[in-house]
């Protein structure tokens, strides 16, 4: 199975009226990994693996690659490889090496001058060889770089950006965090909307734990092209393997406990899935 690119996936989404999940495998751990391209195979839905990549200091980019074309040999649902939250060109090419069909680019916390600069370079590295880029303009807090001092995407900025650039999909500030929370709902739609209308681009939602199902449907349907998922399933793994751990009749066998985790990630991804409004839009 040949991974396709990112950019194919949320341009069909864009003009679907719906939203690619991109579900974070947390740095390749095999089990988030598996569930993500099981829930898509299983409701039939496109599928953006991603890897941020602090977390990919474990395995490598490399590993994170040949598991996730492992993985998927077999799947009949297209599927984009994707690095997020990319910190530098060297990581970007890294990850391109490695086989990933698109990279996010993180400048978002520097001057906009700035970061159209560094956007350009990688622009300029990545697309004759097909690899789609994905940069943000507004900063989402708590991630890689965050400063603490974010703040909703202006759209006059967004216009700019998109034109200075030629980015293939922004990511957007809309009163979301990176994080772990129990709710997030205060959620600027009316920007997501005005934003959906003048920027000729799919866009991109990042810092989603703890938005409600429901308003994630809203925000596909107002022109979230592409939802990130990390926080939840590296949380929820930790709660779901120690639960089974002091209650499945495991025997001492690890994979054991890992296949039962799998199943239950599985099983929240296709909701997700099903929020977004992409199950049979493969």
């Amino acid at each position: 199975m040949k991974f396709c690119s990112t950019k194919t996936l949320v341009d069909k989404a864009r003009h679907g009226g719906y939203a690619v999940p991109a579900f974070n495998s947390n740095g390749g751990t095999y089990d988030i990994a598996r569930a993500a391209i099981e829930a898509a195979e299983e409701l039939q839905s496109p599928l953006i693996l991603q890897t941020y990549e602090p977390n990919v200091a474990y395995r490598g980019f490399e590993y994170c690659g040949l598991q996730a074309a492992h993985l998927a040999k077999d799947t009949t649902v297209p599927i984009a490889l994707h690095l997020d939250h990319g910190m530098s060109l060297d990581s970007v090419m890294e990850a391109v090496r490695a086989g990933y069909t698109g990279v996010m680019i993180d400048s978002s916390h520097l001057p906009i001058d700035e970061n159209i600069r560094i956007t350009n370079e990688v622009i300029a590295a990545v697309r004759p060889l097909g690899v789609a880029v994905e940069a943000e303009i507004g900063h989402v807090t708590g991630g890689v770089h965050s400063s603490g001092h974010g703040g909703c995407t202006d759209v006059s900025e967004a216009l700019r950006f998109v034109e200075a650039t030629g980015v293939d999909m922004l990511a957007v500030a809309n009163g979301t965090q990176h994080g772990i929370f129990d709710i997030q709902d205060d959620v600027d739609l009316d920007l997501v909307h005005e934003l959906r209308t003048k920027v000729p681009i799919p866009l991109v939602q990042h810092g989603t734990c703890g938005i409600p199902d429901d308003l994630l449907s809203m925000l596909a349907q107002a022109g979230m092209a592409k939802i990130n998922f990390g926080e939840g399933f590296r949380s929820n793994y930790i709660i779901y393997f120690k639960e089974y751990a002091d209650t499945l009749d495991h025997k001492g066998h690890p994979w054991k406990i890992m296949q039962a985790v799998k199943d239950r990630l599985k099983q929240d991804m296709k909701a997700l899935i099903v929020a977004l409004g992409s199950a049979g839009k493969a």
